[in-house]
This record gives C-alpha cells, structure tokens and sequence, in this order.
C-alpha cells in the first residue's frame, strides 16, 4: 500500500514538472509575438498607422565643420532646450521671469536671461539683430555632442 502512495506521488510531480514547464514555455511564446507586432509598427508607412505622431525635422543641422573645441562639455536642461527651440527655427529672445509669462510673438521662444546670456557667451547664439537670437553653427554642434545634465 506504501509503495501505490509513492508511485502516485511520484507520478503526481512528474507530471506537475512538465506542467509547469509547459506553461513557463507556452509564456514566453505568448511574449514575443506583441514584440514583433510593436517592431513592425515602428517600420510601418505614416498611412498604415493613423494614430503614429510625426515630428516635424529641424530647421538647422551641424555642417559637421568644427574649427575648435567646444568650450563647455556638458549642457544644462534649459540650456538644451533652448537650442533645440533655436534649432527648429525659432527666434529666442531672454526675459526675466517676471516678463515670462507675457505672449511671445510669433516664431519666437522664451527663455531665462541668464541661460540666453550663457549660450551667446559660449558662441552658441547670435544675435539676430532684433533683440533676439538665433542658433549658430558651434551651438548645433553642441547639441550633436556635449551631453545633458537634467
């Protein structure tokens, strides 16, 4: 009678094994497929797929010409803000943050007087001639290569 008992537990965890690894594999199959669907949606054509968001491209890019090293390395958050707003086109003009909050006019950014002040320091704004900035050669540069600090 002892020896049935351990021939059905035995059988009993034979079975549970292979249950058990029947269902860890039939997981992992059910996992990849999404993965594959999510792949084939980041390839598809803008029509295919009516809910993807286009961006639009930058106005500006890097000549790739560089005359001189870079004077700083690394670029804080504001900082690379405003030189991607520059970089897609817009005119950035410096406000206090008092004057922040005032309607910018059209195609202009705002941004703080000290981070504008920063970036035309280093050369990676020049002014425009109407009290605002636009994004030099050296600051799309920058934007390539020196790394963010959030």
């Amino acid at each position: 009678m002892v020896e049935l008992v351990v021939v059905i537990l035995v059988i009993v965890g034979i079975l549970g094994i292979l249950g058990f690894n029947a269902l860890r594999l039939s997981g992992r199959k059910a996992v990849a497929p999404p993965a594959l669907k999510s792949a084939s949606l980041r390839t598809s054509k803008p029509d295919e797929n009516p809910s993807s968001v286009n961006f639009a491209p930058p106005e500006f890019e890097w000549s790739g010409h560089s005359i001189s090293a870079l004077p700083l390395k690394t670029l804080t958050y504001k900082q690379y803000e405003c030189l991607e707003d520059a970089r897609y086109g817009f005119r950035i003009i410096g406000r206090p943050p008092s004057e922040r909050d005032q309607p910018p006019p059209l195609k202009t950014r705002v941004h703080g007087l000290k981070t504008v002040a920063s970036l035309h320091k280093h050369g990676f704004l020049r002014p425009d001639g109407d009290s605002g900035y636009a994004i030099t050669d050296l600051g799309l540069n920058a934007l390539e290569v020196c790394s963010v600090r959030y």
